[in-house]
């Protein structure tokens, strides 16, 4: 049964390796040509980033992964698709168990991506398994754990955490309006159960409704993730055409004020519950505030400096702001470039 769990969790691994070698360029084109170091620029972007507190360490940090990316796209992608051979010995699974670990934390501290269960899990499977003799796992019971990670995707669900990656990305968020009449950008985790869907797939999954006048990505620089309405088949007909594009920030926008490409009346019932509901939260005399919430991605707060000072009382007003950037390092520093610009209207709160 041991076995056989693990087998589940090593699933949502395996299936990762596979997705990625299932992208529309080609088995290779994810090794070799994804830019897998952006993630650590738009972790920065979206204030997640938990080397952010100094933009110089980022930048440099940034700029030695890069250096190293295919070489490291060649070891996560063989450990993905090879990780069943590890119930053949049980000090395989271990030091995989393990590498898998030091992957997730490597990724939260360049990044920001929390896979906080997963670590966990982790650590008690090598808990389990470094008390247990070499020998104690009949070839029953190691041919189960190698039948479950391969084809246990067809029976339960397993992850499937395989995109292209990119330095242009379309990043939206909301901005408070405070009482002294500055824009602040509000931090995700303000949103707590919710924060994940302004990280990942914003408000109520309800971007790309149409054309959009933005680069097709995820705020993340995720290409491929879901469906998404790109430009005309001449400029970029899949999603390997678009991430040659995107990783060079020549993705076209032509226009630098573009028109919503979201569900124009989403934005206003979702902040004004989330403003309420944060008010509601505050007045208690034991208040917890939203950082102490579980969160996939956390809002690093000395990446939201200025909203973390603020309480719900001082803010008059929200708007939702999307814009397609280009991220890029120069002279030990992180530089986003808007490229193109969508600017909600204003959201009044009733005092």
């Amino acid at each position: 049964m041991l076995l056989a769990g693990i087998g589940v969790h090593f699933g949502n691994y395996f299936m990762s390796g596979m997705a990625k070698v299932t992208l529309d360029g080609g088995p290779l084109s994810w090794i070799l040509e994804n830019p897998t170091s952006s993630i650590m620029l738009a972790g920065y972007s979206l204030g997640a980033a938990p080397l952010g507190f100094s933009e110089s360490l980022l930048a440099h940090a940034y700029e030695a992964v890069r250096a190293v990316q295919i070489p490291m796209n060649v070891v996560i992608l063989a450990a993905q698709l090879l990780c069943f051979l590890a119930f053949l010995r049980r000090r395989w699974l271990i030091g995989l168990t393990a590498f898998f670990d030091i992957m997730h934390i490597g990724i939260f501290l360049l990044s920001g991506a929390l896979f906080l269960h997963w670590i966990i899990l982790n650590g008690l499977i090598v808990a389990a398994l470094t008390r247990m003799k070499e020998n104690s796992f009949s070839t029953i019971a190691v041919a189960t754990g190698i039948v479950v990670t391969i084809f246990g995707d067809t029976v339960f669900y397993n992850a499937r955490l395989g995109w292209y990656d990119s330095r242009q990305i379309r990043q939206a968020h909301f901005e408070a309006l405070t009482k002294e009449g500055d824009w602040v950008r509000v931090a995700p985790s303000f949103f707590r159960d919710a924060s994940y869907l302004l990280y990942a797939r914003h408000f109520g999954y309800q971007e790309y409704r149409r054309e959009s006048g933005h680069v097709p990505t995820s705020a993340w620089g995720q290409i491929g993730i879901r469906q998404v309405q790109p430009k005309p088949s001449e400029i970029a007909s899949s999603n390997y055409e678009i991430m040659k594009l995107a990783k060079e920030c020549a993705y076209p926008v032509e226009l630098p004020i573009a028109p919503p490409d979201y569900d124009a009346a989403r934005p206003a019932p979702f902040i004004l519950g989330q403003h309420n509901r944060a008010a509601n939260l505050a007045n208690p005399a034991v208040a917890v505030g939203y950082n102490f919430y579980p969160h996939h991605h956390y809002s690093m707060p000395f990446l939201h400096s200025a909203f973390e000072a603020l309480e719900p009382r001082d803010i008059v007003a929200y708007r939702y702001r999307v814009d397609t950037v280009c991220l890029d390092v120069a002279d030990g520093k992180v530089v986003r470039r808007v490229m193109a610009q969508t600017l909600g209207p204003r959201i009044d709160v009733r005092q």
